[in-house]
């Protein structure tokens, strides 16, 4: 399976790490699979650096849609990313579609990565109730 999830709930956390080959098929069940288990609000990281997607952009719209609909996406947790420095693929495509939504950002390394969702956690938990800190979203990779 070129997609494998782990779900670490104490830390509020999905980790998605995809290898080789991804198709729209793949990408569709484990969207299905993020739904089921109600973890829209967890932070996300989403490591790609070695996999290589196969989707059209329509495909990459249409998931970017059903997680949307995802009737407990109201409060969506941030994603981190992890990329080869010369991806230009679903990562971007994805980060770029779903600008606003929540924060997103791309990098090169785990702990990048990591460091950045401690980061917007703390802000969050510092934040006056009601406000979205640490909500703008970045694509760009550090």
């Amino acid at each position: 399976m070129p997609l494998h999830m782990d779900i670490v709930p104490i830390q509020r956390l999905v980790v998605i790490v995809a290898h080789g080959e991804v198709t729209s098929d793949d990408l569709a069940n484990n969207v299905k699979e993020l739904i089921a288990a109600n973890v829209a609000h967890f932070a996300k990281i989403i490591d790609v650096s070695t996999s290589h997607w196969v989707l059209t952009q329509e495909q990459i719209d249409a998931i970017a849609e059903t997680l949307r609909g995802d009737p407990h996406s109201d409060m969506r947790g941030p994603v981190a990313f992890i990329v080869r420095p010369e991806d230009e693929g679903f990562a971007h495509a994805f980060a770029g579609i779903t600008e606003g939504d929540r924060p997103v950002r791309l990098f090169h390394s785990l702990h990048q990565a990591r460091r950045w969702l401690e980061e917007l956690r703390l802000a969050a938990e510092h934040a006056p109730a009601g406000s979205k800190a640490g909500h703008s979203t970045r694509r760009s990779v550090p």
